[in-house]
């Protein structure tokens, strides 16, 4: 069967995730303003992977206006876990 539109998104931002590639950040931005709350929600955790000051400030940003719960949670989790100048991972 066919992986849809939401799936390959989802997974786009999985892989994207896992390769902590910094080069992402803007299509993982651009991925918050998702209908979807579940592309939304791997979006949220694959900025938290790459982690960079510009991914955190919009994971910050979306906490402002984001009402799904599971996304919430994610940002909130993501904030989290980030690691900031002077920490480890």
């Amino acid at each position: 069967m066919r992986t849809k539109r939401i799936g390959l998104q989802k997974n786009a931002c999985v892989a994207l995730g896992n390769l902590r590639n910094e080069a992402a950040v803007p299509a993982l931005i651009a991925m918050l303003s998702s209908p979807e709350p579940l592309v939304r929600g791997h979006a949220v955790w694959a900025l938290g992977e790459i982690a960079t000051c510009e991914a955190l400030s919009a994971l910050q940003r979306a906490s402002e206006f984001e009402r799904d719960s599971y996304v919430i949670e994610e940002i909130q989790e993501a904030l989290k876990a980030a690691v900031y100048p002077g920490q480890e991972r």
